[in-house]
């Protein structure tokens, strides 16, 4: 129904480190750009609860973005580093931060550039799946570390790709996310894990908002190519699929609770 996007030649992969720096140098920020409507709680409501509960001390926040969700920690802590790949999105995070916290650029795959022990607790909000063992290693012996990650439906949700084939991902059997974080926690030497599998219901509310996810973090030239090729159809699926509040999307989401060895 719709063309293949990624054949597009301006088109890139979203959270690859080219696609955070072209969306640093565009807004400074990960912050969404459509509208969405939560039926009950947010599952990064939970992060949160459980974050203010354990948050003590001195605070890694891995994949930390722009830093507002860092921020937002700091009266708990006496000190809280973010951490993040996008130089961009830290020197935004840098302009607003409060007196305790502070940015570090870095990738996990290379490993985290702390001393043994340094921190209380540690956290990420959707970020890499890559640091588990060295989060063991920064972290004090008990420690705290949450780990929030988008999930699999295992056949369940995907109804985007149900309104918007070609668009989006149709539902889809299986957990390979789970899987990879299932085979990262094995090998952390984390110990105390408990996993927790949360459910959200969300309402995009107008054609708009979904021609906004489709080119999220992409180019303007590549909006504007869907803008002239698919908009109309995205009009039309969406008047056809949608009730009063929208369409109804399932979000899966892991919340991971571990301690320190």
């Amino acid at each position: 129904m719709f063309p293949d996007l990624t054949q597009h030649p301006d088109y890139l992969r979203g959270q690859t480190l080219a696609w955070c720096n072209q969306l640093a140098a565009k807004t400074g920020k990960y912050e969404f750009t459509w509208r969405s409507i939560c039926e009950g709680t947010a599952a990064e409501d939970f992060l949160s609860d459980k974050l203010s509960s354990v948050l003590h001390g001195k605070v890694l926040d891995v994949g930390c973005g722009h830093g507002e969700y860092t921020n937002r920690w700091a009266d708990l802590a006496e000190e809280v580093v973010g951490y993040d790949m996008t130089e961009g999105f830290i020197r935004t995070a840098e302009q607003t931060r409060k007196p305790n916290v502070r940015y570090v650029a870095g990738r996990t795959h290379d490993g985290l550039p702390f001393p043994d022990d340094y921190f209380d607790c540690a956290y990420t909000k959707k970020g890499p799946t890559s640091w588990y063992k060295e989060g063991n290693r920064v972290v004090r012996s008990g420690g705290t570390l949450l780990l929030f990650h988008p999930g699999d439906g295992n056949g369940e949700g995907g109804e985007l790709g149900l309104c918007f084939p070609g668009l989006f991902s149709p539902p889809e059997l299986g957990t390979p996310t789970l899987d990879r974080i299932q085979e990262r926690l094995e090998t952390s030497g984390l110990i105390d894990i408990q996993l927790t599998t949360l459910k959200e219901t969300i309402w995009i509310p107008t054609p708009e908002d979904i021609f906004a996810m489709v080119c999220f973090g992409q180019s303007d030239s590549f909006a504007r190519y869907v803008r002239e090729t698919c908009y109309d159809q995205i009009v039309t699926q969406f008047e056809k699929h949608a009730s009063e509040q929208g369409i109804r999307t399932t979000g899966f989401y892991y919340l991971i609770q571990a301690k320190a060895a």
